[in-house]
C-alpha cells in the first residue's frame, strides 16, 4: 500500500550537510545531482520512529520493542519471516521546481556566563525558504492491521520538525497526507482500505517449462551496492549484476505468493547500458592528432605504444560513482551519536535506461512494469527502479564461426586465435589460483590440443563477497575472474568443436550461472581507430 504525503516548510529549513568543498558555507542544504534541494527517506524514517517510541510509551501501548522491530525492521528478516511489514520511506522531492530557494545566513555563539559572542565562532549556513513544498511517500504492507496503519499515520502527522539549527527557529513543518490534514485521519484510513486492490497474480505459471525475456531497467533513486568495506566506509560496485536483480525479483514475487521453489528457477543476467568494455581496450595517453586518442585492442595490436606514446587500458566500468551519503549511530536513550559510528556509503544515480536478459518460469512475468528495490538502505529512500520485460529477440551481427575468421583475419601474422570475452564476472570452483591459463581449461566442456597465449590475455582477478537473502547467511567469499577479462587460446582444431563453443556463449561458465555469472562471448567484434 502506497501512501502519498506532502511536507510544507513553515519556517525555513536546513538538512544538515556538513561542509561543501566549493563553497564557502560551514552547514549546507543536502541536494541531489542537479542541484535540488532533497530529504532522503532516512531521515524521515529515524524521526517517524523516535516519534512512535515516544507515543507508545506515553499512551502504555505494549511492547514497544516489537512493534519497532515489525515496523522499522531489522535487515534481512524479511525472507524468512514472510511478513514484509517494514515500512519503505521514499526520499522527498520538490512539489515543484523553482530557482533561489536556497539562502545564505550567518550566525554566532554566546558565552552564557560571560553573555559576550565566543571569540571566532561566527559561522554560516544554507536554508531552504519557508513555503516551499516537497513530495514523497511510504509503503506499507496490504495486510496491516487498521489500528497500526491509523497509530503510524498519526505519527507522520506529528512530525513537526526536521533539520538542524531547529533552537534557531529553523525546521517547522506541516504534514498532508493523500491532501488531508490530521482532522480527516480516520477518513484517510478508510479511504486507504476502501481503495486497496486485492493483488492477484496469474496462478498459471508452470513449474517446468521456462521463457527467456529481454529487460528494461530504470532507477528511480540513487542506488548503494556494496561491494566492499574498509571499517565505515562502503565502497559501491560499478554495476548491477544479475544476483542483486535475481534477488530483488524473488521477493518481489515471493510477496506476491509465488512459492519460493518456483522463483528460484530464475536466471537474470548484469543489466547493461551497452557493450561490456574489455581489458584488451586501450587508447593512446596523450592525443595522437587532431582526431585525439587512438584505441587500439591489444588482442589484435600487441605492441606497447602506439606513434611512441604510450597504451593505456581503458576503464571497466559500467556505472560511475556520483556521490557519498552519510550516517551517524544513534543512542536513542541520551539522543546523541554513538561513537565511531559515523558510515559512508558511495552510491550511484544513473537514469537512462539498463538492459539485460531473464530466464523465467513460464507464466510468471507479464507486459507491465514492475517496482523493485536493490541495494541497500532500501527502505530509506534508496534502490527504487522499475523493470519491464518484452519478448527475447536474439539480436547479433555475426555468426561464432564468421567473428572467429574476423579476429584471425584482423590478427593476421597468426591463425586459429580464439578468445573468451567475459561478459559478467566468473565464479571459479577453486580454494586458489595458481595458473589461470589452466584452470580455465579445467572448465571448459572438451579436450584438445590449445596453447594459453599470455601475450593477448588481460585478466583481473578478485574475490566475490554475498549474502544469501533466502537462508539469511553470509556467502562465503568466492574467487573470480572478473567481468571484462579476455582469456586467449590458440586452438588448431576449434572447427570440431564449434557446438561446445556455441554452448558455453548459452549456458555460460563456471558457478552460480542462474544469478547471471559466467558469461561469455567468444571472439567478441573489435573495432580499430
Amino acid at each position: 500500500m502506497k501512501i502519498n504525503y506532502s511536507m510544507k516548510l513553515i519556517s525555513p529549513a536546513n538538512t544538515a550537510s556538513l561542509g561543501n568543498i566549493d563553497k564557502i558555507t560551514d552547514i549546507g542544504v543536502k541536494i541531489d545531482s542537479k542541484g535540488n534541494p532533497i530529504i532522503f527517506g532516512k531521515q524521515i524514517k529515524g524521526i517517524l520512529k523516535n516519534t512512535a517510541i515516544s507515543f507508545r510509551n506515553a499512551l502504555n501501548l505494549g511492547d514497544q520493542k516489537e512493534f519497532i522491530k515489525k515496523f522499522f525492521g531489522e535487515e534481512g528478516e524479511d525472507l524468512i519471516e514472510k511478513t514484509f511489514n517494514k515500512i519503505r520511506f521514499s526520499n522527498l522531492t520538490l512539489s515543484k521546481k523553482s530557482k533561489n530557494i536556497i539562502e545564505n545566513r550567518y550566525g554566532i555563539r554566546i558565552d552564557r556566563k560571560l553573555k559576550t559572542t565566543v571569540p571566532n565562532s561566527l559561522f554560516n549556513y544554507e536554508y531552504i525558504k519557508a513555503g516551499t513544498i516537497f513530495n514523497g511517500s511510504i509503503e506499507v504492507n496490504d495486510s496491516i492491521d487498521k489500528n497500526e496503519l491509523r497509530f503510524i499515520l498519526a505519527c507522520l502527522f506529528h512530525l513537526d520538525y526536521i533539520g538542524g539549527l531547529k533552537s534557531r527557529g529553523l525546521g517547522r513543518v506541516e504534514i498532508l497526507i493523500e491532501g488531508k490534514s490530521i482532522k480527516k485521519l480516520d477518513e484517510i484510513v478508510n479511504n486507504l482500505r476502501e481503495n486497496l486492490q486485492n493483488k492477484k497474480l496469474n496462478s498459471n505459471i508452470s513449474n517446468e517449462e521456462l521463457e527467456r525475456y529481454s529487460y528494461t531497467l530504470k532507477l528511480k533513486e540513487p542506488i548503494i551496492l556494496k561491494k566492499r568495506s574498509l571499517g565505515n566506509y562502503f565502497y559501491c560496485k560499478d554495476i548491477i549484476q544479475g544476483s542483486t536483480l535475481r534477488g530483488a525479483l524473488i521477493r518481489y514475487f515471493l510477496k506476491s505468493g509465488i512459492k519460493l521453489n518456483t522463483l528460484l528457477k530464475l536466471e537474470v543476467s548484469d543489466a547493461l547500458n551497452g557493450e561490456v568494455p574489455l581489458a584488451s581496450n586501450f587508447q593512446t595517453k596523450y592525443e595522437v592528432d587532431k582526431n585525439g586518442k587512438v584505441s587500439k585492442d591489444k588482442v589484435i595490436y600487441t605492441e606497447k605504444e602506439f606513434k611512441n606514446i604510450k597504451l593505456e587500458r581503458k576503464s571497466l566500468s559500467i556505472l560511475n560513482i556520483t556521490g557519498n551519503e552519510f550516517s551517524i549511530g544513534m543512542d536513542s536513550r541520551t539522543k546523541s551519536a554513538k561513537e565511531n559510528l559515523l558510515f559512508n556509503h558511495e552510491f550511484i544515480e544513473y537514469y537512462d535506461e539498463l538492459k539485460g536478459e531473464v530466464l523465467a518460469p513460464k507464466g510468471l512475468l507479464k507486459n507491465k512494469e514492475y517496482i523493485i528495490y536493490l541495494g541497500r538502505l532500501k527502505s530509506k529512500g534508496f534502490g527504487k527502479a522499475t523493470i519491464s520485460f518484452a519478448p527475447y529477440k536474439k539480436q547479433e551481427k555475426l555468426k561464432l564461426e564468421e567473428r572467429i575468421e574476423k579476429l584471425n583475419s584482423q590478427i593476421k601474422k597468426e591463425k586459429n586465435i580464439i578468445t573468451f570475452d567475459l561478459n559478467s564476472d566468473l565464479i571459479l570452483p577453486f580454494n586458489e589460483i595458481y595458473d589461470i591459463g589452466e584452470q580455465f581449461k579445467m572448465l571448459l566442456p572438451f579436450e584438445t590440443e590449445m596453447k594459453f597465449d599470455s601475450k593477448r590475455s588481460f585478466i583481473n582477478t578478485d574475490t566475490l563477497q554475498g549474502y544469501n537473502i533466502v537462508n539469511n547467511l553470509r556467502k562465503v567469499d568466492e574467487l573470480i575472474i572478473c567481468r571484462g577479462s579476455v582469456i586467449t587460446y590458440e586452438i588448431p582444431k576449434y572447427k570440431n568443436y564449434l557446438e561446445e563453443l556455441k554452448g558455453i556463449e548459452d549456458q555460460g561458465l563456471g558457478l552460480r550461472k542462474y544469478e547471471g555469472f559466467g558469461k561469455i562471448k567468444i571472439c567478441s567484434e573489435r573495432g580499430e581507430d
